[in-house]
């Protein structure tokens, strides 16, 4: 099994005055049937300890789990940027889920907007990713820097998904862990993805 750092969303109980990070549990099936082993990461780690937890685990892959919007917790926002600068520059392959592939475009300085229609729906995508696909998020990327090619539009024009030019780094604005069964299709691009296929 490859190891896969998970990063969690954030949820605030007021009723109970506890901040906690949160992780769907199909998250963790999903990396698990894809052949990985996930290693969820805590937002109240600082730079430093979460570097040497990066070390020490060594992961073969990341996973920009969904949940929140960005701006919500300014603690999660900080980890996946520094997840996400220390993936960049040790190339290891890297997924961003919804949220996550908002973060990665943020992270490389492109643009997100509002969009209408998106939050729990299906619809067909189409480019070098041709599907049909769930759909939970209000914000979309406008555009990518030239570090990203689109590889999946909607049909209204919205992009859909994203792939580095030279790390192995995609971004899927659906949620693959919410389709049962998993699809076979998911599955094997992350595992091609994390093994360089």
């Amino acid at each position: 099994m490859f190891k896969v750092i998970v990063t969690q969303r954030v949820d605030s109980l007021k009723e109970r005055n506890e901040t906690r990070d949160a992780l769907d549990q199909d998250v963790c099936r999903w990396v698990v049937a894809a052949g990985g082993l996930p290693f969820p990461v805590s937002n109240v780690l600082d730079e430093a300890t979460l570097l040497q937890y990066l070390h020490h685990i060594k992961p073969d892959a990341i996973i920009l789990s969904g949940g929140n919007d960005i701006g919500d917790f300014q603690c999660r926002d900080n980890t996946e940027i520094r997840i996400l600068n220390w993936a960049y520059s040790h190339k290891v392959p890297t997924l961003g889920i919804c949220r996550g592939m908002q973060m990665l475009v943020t992270w490389s300085g492109g643009i997100l907007h509002e969009v209408t229609d998106h939050v729990g729906k299906r619809h067909d995508i189409y480019g070098e990713v041709t599907a049909n696909v769930n759909s939970f998020h209000r914000y979309g990327a406008l555009s990518v820097p030239e570090a990203f090619t689109v590889i999946a539009r909607s049909t209204e024009g919205t992009i859909e998904a994203i792939a580095h030019r030279d790390w192995p780094c995609e971004g899927w604005m659906w949620h693959p862990e919410r389709d049962f069964p998993f699809s076979l299709v998911w599955l094997d691009r992350f595992y091609k993805i994390v093994m360089g296929g």
